[in-house]
């Protein structure tokens, strides 16, 4: 039999390899769309789990139904530092004079457009001739739970590091804006068994009830606890929750970033638990989603 000579065998690799980068390509391409769709069902799933809606309700439903369920339960609201309204379409005009089309910001949810919206902001500024200091609105949602069109629950996403990467979710609080309703993680790196813990319900149902203000009225959070919150800090019971054996780091992250995401929050909450009718903020129905 002839040897091969090193360039054919070379020359076979290249073009193996290449055939394979083509296929893997196109597939990815091809199941984005379908990969898209599936993290936003995701998403819109957990907002369903942390408003209380039973997973019965949600559980074999067609993808169409369980949008539909969101789009008729649910409010969203766009507010900027100074605690106004914004309104999704000003985004969307302002993302096409840098070039996007209408037709893709149309299908982006608003927690999409939002992170398109902060990644561009430097581009955003320049086009409009403003310093970027100047024109960083710092714009947050809040999803407002009305079902049967009575406000229920403000819910606001969460992130921040957990022990081994960033961990997304949302939490709930009730129409006092002091109770907790409920806290929901749909994405995380944490370690099966350890901090993984954090999603499942007997640890998020701890939440339930808890209270993010002091007797004074001031912000102080939910906390988790190194070990049992009963023993470790019984004065503060309202404040605290039982921690997840072997993840102290873990524990420590959702703390802060809790916080932190609350502390942005709270000039917004402020207005709302002492409302003033003249800058009471209320969302448009049938605002898109």
């Amino acid at each position: 039999m002839r040897k091969q000579s090193n360039l054919y065998i070379f020359g076979f690799a290249i073009a193996v390899c290449l055939f394979a980068s083509i296929l893997l390509a196109v597939a990815s391409t091809a199941l984005k769309p379908a990969q898209t769709e599936q993290v936003r069902l995701d998403i819109i799933h957990n907002i369903l789990s942390v408003a209380g809606i039973p997973e019965e309700q949600i559980k074999g439903k067609k993808p169409a139904e369980i949008i539909d369920l969101y789009e008729k339960n649910f409010e969203v609201l766009l507010i900027d530092k100074n605690n106004e309204k914004v309104h999704r379409e000003e985004m969307e005009k302002e993302l096409e004079t840098i070039g996007y089309k209408e037709a893709d910001l149309e299908k982006m949810m608003t927690f999409e457009l939002i992170e398109v919206y902060n990644s561009k902001l430097k581009l955003l500024a320049k086009r409009a001739g403003k310093p970027l200091e100047q024109y960083d609105r710092q714009i947050k949602v809040v999803y407002l739970y009305k079902p049967g069109g009575e406000l229920k629950y403000y819910i606001i996403p969460i992130s921040g590091n957990g022990l081994w990467g960033m961990m997304y979710g949302y939490f709930a609080l009730k129409t006092d804006l002091n109770t907790v309703a409920g806290i929901r993680f749909y994405k995380h790196q944490e370690t099966p068994g350890l901090g993984g813990e954090a999603e499942k319900p007997w640890f998020t149902s701890n939440f339930e009830g808890k209270k993010i203000l002091d007797e004074a009225g001031k912000l102080v959070s939910v906390a988790v606890a190194k070990g049992s919150a009963e023993v470790t800090h019984p004065q503060e019971i309202e404040h605290f929750v039982d921690g997840i054996s072997g993840a102290t780091l873990t524990g420590k992250g959702i703390t802060h970033f809790l916080k932190s995401d609350l502390e942005r929050y709270e000039p917004y909450f402020k207005t709302q638990r002492n409302p003033e009718p003249a800058q009471e903020q209320t969302p448009q129905a049938g605002e898109q989603q």
